[in-house]
C-alpha cells in the first residue's frame, strides 16, 4: 500500500509523550532539535501530567531553548501514553510524525534514516540499545529489537518508543489504542498489517532504551506487559498462519515464549518471563478474553 514520497518534499514532526519532566528530557528535546533533518517542522511536547511542577519546568524548557519549532500540547486529561501519543499527533498536521520517549536519548542521527524508511514502508520502527542503570547489560535480558522487528505469536511489531509513521496510515487505523493497560504499539502494528501496509525496521535509527532500576519495578512493568498482550488479543483476534483466529482454543498460545530468547538462563530472567506469564494468564481468567475479536 506505500506510496513512495520523497523526504525533502515530506513535512516531519517528532511527538515525544511526557510523564514527568527531569533532566534526561532536557537531553533528550536538545537531541532531536538537534537532528540533521531538513524537514523537521516541529516537536510536540505532549504533557501527560497535572503536576504544576512539571508543567512549570517543561514551559522553562521551552522558553530557555527558544527554538521555534518546540511547543507544548496538554494531554492530562487521561492518563497513560497512548492518549498523549495521540493528542501530540492531533497537534500537528505533519505529513510524517516520527515518536519517542521521554526517557530515553535519540543518537545524533536518528531521524533521517527512519523517516528515510518511509520511502518503502508506511511506518517504520528503529534499532534499540538496552541501557541498564549500572551500564552493563544482564545475560537474561533478550535484545529489544534482535537484527529486525521483534515478534509476538509470530507476527511483526513496531515499538512507539522509535517510530515514524505516514500520517494517512496512522489516522487510517485510529492511531494509538488507549483502552489497553500496555502493548498499544503491538495493537497499532497489527491493525496496520490487517488494513494492508507495510511496515519495516530501520537498523541504523538507533535510540539509547533506558531501563528501570530495582527487580520489583522491572518484574511490575512485564507483569502489565502480559496482561497488555492479552488485551490486545481481545480486540485483534490470535495471529496464525490462514489468517486472525478468534477461537477460544486459540488464546492457550499466550502462554507459548516470545521468539526472542536471553542469551543466558538465569533466576532473574526466569522471574521476568514468569510475571509476563502470570500477566497472560491473568487476562485468560478474564471473561473479556474469550469474547470476539475482530473479524
Amino acid at each position: 500500500m506505500c506510496k513512495s514520497v520523497e523526504v525533502s518534499l515530506a513535512s516531519v514532526a517528532v511527538v515525544i509523550p511526557v510523564g514527568r519532566v527531569d533532566g534526561i528530557l532536557d537531553e533528550q528535546v536538545r537531541r532531536v532539535l538537534a537532528q540533521q533533518c531538513l524537514t523537521l517542522c516541529e516537536v510536540v511536547l505532549s504533557m501527560n501530567t497535572s503536576v504544576a511542577s512539571d508543567q512549570a519546568m517543561a514551559r522553562t524548557l521551552v522558553a530557555d531553548l527558544g527554538d521555534a519549532r518546540l511547543r507544548l500540547v496538554d494531554s492530562s486529561d487521561s492518563r497513560g501514553a497512548a492518549h498523549a501519543r495521540n493528542v501530540g499527533f492531533r497537534a500537528t498536521a505533519a505529513t510524517h510524525v516520527a515518536f519517542c520517549d521521554a526517557d530515553d536519548l535519540v543518537h545524533e542521527d536518528w531521524l533521517a534514516p527512519l523517516v528515510r524508511g518511509l520511502d518503502h514502508h508506511d511506518a517504520v520502527s528503529g534499532h534499540l540499545v538496552d541501557v541498564f542503570p549500572d551500564g552493563k547489560t544482564p545475560s537474561w535480558h533478550p535484545a529489544a529489537t534482535p537484527g529486525g522487528l521483534p515478534r509476538f505469536l509470530g507476527k511483526p511489531y513496531l515499538l512507539s518508543g522509535n517510530l515514524a509513521i505516514r500520517r494517512s496510515a496512522f489516522e487510517s487505523v485510529g492511531g494509538f489504542d488507549e483502552t489497553l493497560t500496555r502493548c498499544e504499539d503491538i495493537a497499532l502494528s497489527w491493525s496496520l498489517l490487517r488494513a494492508g501496509f507495510a511496515i519495516g525496521y530501520v537498523d541504523d535509527a538507533i535510540i539509547d532504551y533506558r531501563h528501570r532500576a530495582g527487580l520489583g519495578d522491572m518484574l511490575h512493568q512485564h507483569y502489565l506487559y502480559g496482561r497488555g498482550m492479552t488485551e490486545v488479543l481481545r480486540t485483534h483476534g490470535i495471529p496464525s498462519d490462514s489468517g486472525w483466529s478468534t477461537s477460544r482454543r486459540s488464546y492457550l498460545r499466550l502462554l507459548r515464549p516470545n521468539g526472542q530468547r536471553a542469551p543466558k538462563r538465569t533466576v532473574i530472567g526466569l522471574l521476568r518471563r514468569g510475571a509476563i506469564g502470570l500477566g497472560r494468564a491473568r487476562g485468560l481468567l478474564s471473561p473479556a478474553a474469550h469474547g470476539e475479536g475482530r473479524s
